[in-house]
């Protein structure tokens, strides 16, 4: 792609990078296609031969945009899509929640400490690992790895 526009400091946190362009014009280089940016796994079931499994997050938390990394393993094996058993969100209080898939309930949470990880809710159907990176960021830890368990509901 090919833009035009001028280039501007970043002025708020609302950009995820120090400068931005108000691109007035966006001309492809060569053809373009659409396509979905990643496959659909939104109706991806994990198995039921699954009673537990651990969910591992990687986390680069320096500044610009990076992804988080999914492992997720039973009994040392991966399971596939990951997306069939975890979940996550970033909390506008920039608390990082972790979902196991239904079904399933959160056992044990660890990683960073510096993050705080720990139970959001415990003894509680609404319960989900909880992690604070701005906590570990502040404390000069940005590599993190965040970690939880998951056990069928009995």
């Amino acid at each position: 792609m090919s833009s035009r526009g001028y280039l501007d400091y970043a002025h708020t946190g609302y950009f995820s990078r120090e400068m931005y362009q108000d691109a007035q014009a966006i001309e492809p280089i060569g053809k373009c296609e659409r396509k979905p940016p990643f496959p659909d796994y939104s109706n991806a079931k994990p198995s039921k031969s699954v009673r537990a499994y651990r969910v591992d997050m990687i986390i680069n938390y320096r500044p610009g945009d990076h992804p988080v990394t999914f492992r997720v393993t039973s009994a040392g094996k991966p399971l596939q899509p990951w997306q069939a058993y975890a979940s996550y969100y970033l909390t506008g209080g920039f608390a990082l929640r972790g979902h196991c898939s239904q079904g399933f309930v959160v056992d044990k949470v660890f990683g960073t400490p510096e993050a705080r990880p720990g139970h959001f809710d415990p003894d509680s159907p609404d319960d989900v690992a909880s992690f604070e990176p701005e906590y570990a960021a502040e404390a000069g830890k940005w590599d993190l790895q965040l970690t939880y368990t998951c056990v069928r509901n009995p």
